[in-house]
């Protein structure tokens, strides 16, 4: 399968100012909890934050577009350990509004 290079015009439009983070709970079969992990913790911007007994895992993922974001969910959607994967919480912060930036005195 071949990819299709993009234009400058394209590769611009691409290019945002955007910060967003996602909050996600994954279920992993008990014995593939490691292994879901291990492949959390390889994606650039998810970090573990909980893990239970169960297999019950909250993680965040962290990027500069929703469609970066959901590149690294479906990564980890096709993890045999996992079971589900289901978003909690999504938001996003233009990096140029003043209101977003914490003034330092």
């Amino acid at each position: 399968m071949s990819q299709k290079k993009q234009s400058s015009s394209e590769q611009e439009k691409d290019k945002t100012h955007e910060y967003h983070v996602a909050s996600l709970v994954a279920y992993a079969m008990p014995e593939q909890v490691s292994a879901v992990e291990a492949a959390i913790n390889i994606i650039e911007g998810a970090e573990v934050h909980a893990i239970s007994d169960k297999g019950k895992i909250v993680l965040t993922i962290e990027g500069d577009s929703h469609k970066g974001i959901g590149k690294k969910m479906d990564l980890l959607r096709v993890h045999k350990g996992l079971i589900n994967l289901s978003p909690v919480y999504h938001q996003v912060l233009d990096e140029n509004k003043e209101e977003n930036h914490q003034k330092i005195k």
